[in-house]
Formats: C-alpha cells, sequence, structure tokens
C-alpha cells in the first residue's frame, strides 16, 4: 500500500515508477500484488521521487508543450526559446527518477500543426536516454508544406533531421549557450 500511495504522489505510471527505483515494470508489478517484498531502497527512491516531484524547478515534457502553445502563435522567438530551455533542462536531469518525473502529466492546452511536430521532435530526441517517453508524445509526422518557426539565415546549414520532416531551421538556432 505504501509503494502505491509513493507511485501516485510521484505522478507515475507503472512504466514511469520502475524506470524510477531502477526495476522492470513486471518486479514492480510483482511488489505491487505482494508475490514479491521490495527492499528498503526501493521504498526510499519512491520516496525520495514523490519528494522531488512535488518540489521541482524544472519542466517536464507537458509544462513544455504547455509553454510553446501560449506563445507559438503571439511570440514564434519566445515559443522557441521555451521549447529549447525544457530540452536544456531535461538533458540535465541526472537521476533515473528525475527522467520519470519529466515524463508525467499531460499537457492542458493543445498543439497543433507545425509546431506539434516541432515540439514533439525535440522532446523525443531528448528521450533518447531509455527515460519514460509519455504516452501523448506522438511519434511526430512530417510536414505537407515546408515550415521555418523562424527566419531562415541564408548561408547557414540547417538541421538535417528537422528538415526530414519538413521544418527548416538554422542548426545555429537549436544551439543554446
Amino acid at each position: 500500500m505504501r509503494l502505491a500511495a509513493l507511485i501516485e504522489a510521484a505522478g507515475f505510471n507503472q512504466s514511469q515508477a520502475a524506470h524510477a527505483v531502477g526495476c522492470t515494470p513486471s518486479r514492480l508489478g510483482d511488489y505491487l500484488a505482494g508475490r514479491t517484498v521490495p527492499s528498503a531502497l526501493v521504498l526510499l527512491d519512491l520516496e525520495d521521487a514523490a519528494e522531488q516531484a512535488a518540489h521541482r524547478t524544472w519542466m517536464r515534457a507537458s509544462d513544455v508543450i504547455d509553454a510553446v502553445a501560449t506563445h507559438c502563435d503571439s511570440d514564434p522567438v519566445w515559443a522557441m526559446r521555451m521549447l529549447l530551455q525544457g530540452r536544456d533542462q531535461s538533458l540535465a536531469l541526472s537521476t533515473p527518477a528525475r527522467r520519470a518525473i519529466w515524463a508525467t502529466g499531460s499537457p492542458r492546452l493543445a498543439l497543433t500543426g507545425p509546431w506539434k511536430t516541432l515540439a514533439h521532435t525535440i522532446l523525443r530526441e531528448t528521450a533518447r536516454d531509455g527515460r519514460p517517453i509519455p504516452q501523448w508524445l506522438a511519434a511526430p509526422m512530417p510536414l505537407r508544406e515546408p515550415w521555418a518557426p523562424l527566419p531562415l539565415r541564408q548561408g547557414r546549414a540547417l538541421d538535417d533531421g528537422l528538415a526530414a520532416l519538413g521544418i527548416q531551421i538554422n542548426e545555429r538556432e537549436l544551439v543554446t549557450a
């Protein structure tokens, strides 16, 4: 019961909780069903994860989507800044618990069209370290027409991965200091 309460407090689903404590989802299922007794370390890890989730100061994937959706129509430069800040914060997450917390929650705002393709691509690339990926973070579909979220600078290379999806953005625009 304590395990289930900690998982709920952290906002994890079973896959995210398993990632946070470094076990498989089936092993966690055995703990939750009472077939196996978890070590005290599992409880301590989940207590720590619930505490970190309650007091985090960084953006989860859903927070990034909300920030981009809030600004993409009115201020694309700010939307891009929020997307890259969220990506950079995510890349700096140093523990399995924090990487699992990154995948919790759902966006409150809908992001559609080319901004959805861009944001989902950037966030999915961030998750290549094996962290759980939120179910709502769909694999991006290529755009029908080329689109540039920011003005293109002539003579500078485009990001090849995004260009394959129809998004034209200079590589340099994706680098943050």
